[in-house]
């Protein structure tokens, strides 16, 4: 056990330290820098609407940045994961809550299984909205024979903790789409209904969204990109006649995605509101992307906005920014 495993542990032992302590302690990894404290709880109820059964605020937490997943390059990775450390996931989630937000919604990699007991013992009520990545448990070739068996570990695994919900990981139902198999997210959706969690379907392609709904498949609520990341080389070339480099971002795609969310009846959570980091580009730009985003979708849905308050207060810049906008 490490010196920062061993420290985390004695501030979380019941009955011998605060909730306070625990988060006055929290540091970063090698105790260089303090986590820099959130400002205090901005004023009004956050909007709510009623997704897979629960009562969730219009804004919710998105855990990419907490596990390294930047969508930008490995270097931003990094960054993140070297400042996202057990505490700081902790002190993140109950910034989060003091700041008005309901849930949390994330894959299942193995740190959250270490740092999950320690975010329920810090006192964090927050939902989780759980997302089964079959990339936690073994990395695989996406074909359909293999993802369902991990898929239905997914669910298995994630069910012990009885979180608010799970969906089926957008990049596996947008290549099982163009597998033409998408006879695995339907048995998917009865699996997680059968260990009794309301089932969502992530997508980046809006046609994969369609095609549930046309089939009247029981999802409870679906996630849309706003950005379509699984297009194939062979889709670029034909749509644009070019082959990206990494992901790419078109900024036609927001449109195409809440056209479908707005048709759809079931509640939705869009999600990359803000092209993974690259719509910051200043106060009024993040605005403009949230502006955009709750006047495109149904009043009925939320949002997933991963956020990174190493350098500002983005928690309670965005609680601010959907309190003054959503209704």
């Amino acid at each position: 056990m490490s010196p920062q495993d061993a420290n985390s542990q004695s501030h979380l032992k019941s009955g011998h330290s605060t909730r306070r302590e625990f988060l006055k302690g929290a540091v970063l990894a090698g105790g260089a820098l303090a986590i820099p404290a959130a400002r205090a709880e901005s004023s009004g109820a956050m909007p709510t609407v009623t997704i897979a059964g629960q009562r969730v605020t219009r804004l919710i937490a998105g855990g990419n940045p907490l596990f390294g997943y930047s969508h930008f390059n490995g270097i931003l990775d990094r960054h993140m994961a070297e400042y996202f450390t057990d505490e700081a996931v902790v002190k993140f989630l109950l910034d989060c809550e003091k700041a008005g937000i309901s849930a949390w919604q994330s894959n299942f990699p193995a740190p959250l299984e270490r740092q999950y007991p320690r975010i329920r013992d810090a006192g964090c009520k927050l939902q989780w909205f759980a997302l089964a990545d079959t990339f936690d448990i073994e990395h695989n070739d996406f074909s359909a024979d293999k993802v369902w068996p991990l898929a239905r570990k997914a669910v298995e695994r994630a069910a012990r903790l009885k979180p608010a919900a799970i969906a089926f990981r957008g990049e596996e139902t947008d290549r099982l789409l163009n597998q033409g198999r998408m006879d695995v997210v339907r048995d998917f959706i009865n699996c997680a209904h059968d260990a009794g969690l309301p089932a969502g379907v992530s997508a980046h392609n809006p046609a994969t969204i369609e095609h549930v709904e046309h089939n009247g498949w029981p999802s409870d609520y679906y996630m849309g990109c706003f950005y379509r990341l699984t297009r194939t080389r062979e889709e670029f070339q034909k749509d644009f006649g070019l082959a990206p480099v990494g992901e790419t971002y078109i900024a036609s795609d927001p449109e195409r995605m809440c056209q479908v969310i707005r048709q759809v009846k079931k509640p939705c959570f869009a999600f990359k509101i803000l092209a993974a980091g690259r719509r910051c580009g200043s106060p009024e730009q993040v605005r403009q992307s949230f502006e955009f985003a709750l006047k495109s979708i149904k009043p009925a849905d939320a949002l997933i906005v991963g956020m990174y308050p190493r350098f500002s207060d983005q928690i309670a810049d965005n609680a601010k920014v959907v309190r003054e906008t959503a209704t």
